[in-house]
């Protein structure tokens, strides 16, 4: 799949090419590849036969955290299987973990708090207002969801700090 006949050389040759020209021209540029395939070898320097690109993605973690949000309630996480999908990365390929983003807006999907504070958010978010038990847990959760994949699932972070109009 990622090498033979079916990969696409010359795209990977051009992203080797523009990496090494970047990082010879400018040595303190950091290039993100946004990769979902797995493919080997994309976060390996080009001298490597890498395409050389200093991180990936950790695209997998914000489906992670919606598909548990959607279909677990936070009593029944299974925290082993979540430790074990924020640390499953290939060796010495640096990734930039994160725990949401535009595209899950861009798909109509709902941010993480709205996720776990939901219709709760509009009325119980002020100072004026008194703190209930489902706005008390959201952001105890969404502080901690935050924590773990910031300590476990990469080598960088990636804040989403909401869509600008």
């Amino acid at each position: 799949m990622y090498f033979g006949l079916n990969a696409d050389t010359d795209s990977l040759v051009y992203l080797m090419l523009a990496n090494d020209f970047l990082h010879k021209k400018y040595p303190e540029m950091i290039t993100i590849a946004e990769e979902v395939s797995g493919m080997p070898a994309v976060c390996r320097p080009v001298d490597e036969g890498g395409q050389g690109f200093d991180y990936r993605l950790a695209m997998a973690l914000p489906d992670m955290w919606i598909k548990i949000l959607k279909h677990t309630s936070d009593e029944d996480w299974k925290i082993g299987d979540i430790v074990h999908n924020l640390e499953n990365r290939r060796y010495a390929e640096k990734h930039v973990a994160y725990v949401e983003s535009h595209d899950q807006a861009l798909v109509g999907d709902k941010t993480i708090a709205f996720w776990l504070m939901d219709k709760e958010m509009y009325d119980f978010m002020s100072t004026e207002s008194p703190l209930t038990p489902v706005i008390d847990r959201g952001l105890a959760l969404h502080k901690l969801i935050r924590l773990v994949t910031l300590g476990l699932g990469g080598e960088a972070w990636l804040n989403f700090i909401g869509e600008w109009s």
